[in-house]
């Protein structure tokens, strides 16, 4: 296999430079995701995402990522509707804690009989053939961090000329981009609670009850209930337990 780590192709440095001030202009995590994917667009990396999943043992459903992805929006649907996070050889990569980058041609050219076979034939019918999945570390240990971004190019011998010239590259953009993911408050922004969502969770967190809620913020039990159930949707839970557990996960609890 070849080494694609093994020095920084001319103008890295410029390129980056350039980027991380990009990054510095943009006020939200959206506006960020956007600019690095327009960036790994440049190296010839068409489609990406940005994950971040708990480590959470027990329950596969605890597991559930949040994401940022620039794949066609019926791919991302079908991905999320067969829960493909939980079959995707790339996720089981990032939580195994293997902190080396995963081609995904050890998956989708000559896939083990781990790989499972629906998994494997939408991805390759996808045409998501060449890329490359870059665990990442977070500060809330809690979590584990990734990207995955998909080449451009159809051809073994094409995709290895591209890494070699441009992996440097886009690991460094991926690596700032994940240096302004890690504050709680932005973690936040993947969620979209609005401040009285966040106010419910709060108290929801402290054992209160919708009526003693509703007494504190001065809200209808209807409008508290209203509130509680799209943080839950927006947390993507069934339920109020399940909603404190997975926000407490992400530490977006603090006041």
């Amino acid at each position: 296999m070849m080494n694609y780590s093994m020095g920084y192709p001319a103008g890295f440095d410029r390129n980056l430079l350039q980027f991380s001030q990009e990054l510095w202009n943009c006020s939200t995590v959206q506006a960020r995701w956007e600019e690095l994917t327009l960036f790994a667009e440049t190296l010839g990396f068409e489609k990406g995402a940005y994950i971040i999943v708990p480590k959470i043992e027990g329950r596969v459903e605890d597991r559930q990522p949040i994401c940022l992805s620039n794949h066609a929006r019926d791919w991302v649907d079908h991905y999320n509707t067969n829960r493909y996070y939980f079959k995707d050889p790339g996720m089981s990569h990032l939580l195994s804690g293997n902190p080396i980058d995963q081609l995904w041609t050890d998956y989708t050219i000559n896939p083990t009989d781990l790989v499972d076979d629906e998994f494997f034939n939408d991805v390759r019918s996808a045409g998501l053939k060449f890329g490359v999945t870059i665990p990442l570390d977070c500060s809330n240990t809690q979590l584990v961090g990734g990207a995955s971004f998909a080449s451009c190019e159809r051809t073994q011998a094409a995709f290895d000329a591209q890494m070699a010239e441009s992996y440097a590259t886009l690991k460094g953009a991926v690596q700032l981009f994940h240096s302004h993911v890690q504050e709680p408050e932005t973690l936040g922004e993947f969620f979209g609670f609005t401040p009285r969502e966040h106010e419910c969770l709060l108290w929801l967190t402290a054992g209160r009850a919708n009526k003693e809620i509703a007494h504190i913020l001065n809200l209808s039990e209807k409008t508290v209930e209203h509130h509680i159930k799209r943080a839950c949707q927006r947390l993507r839970v069934t339920n109020r337990t399940h909603a404190v557990a997975r926000a407490m996960t992400f530490q977006l609890l603090s006041p």
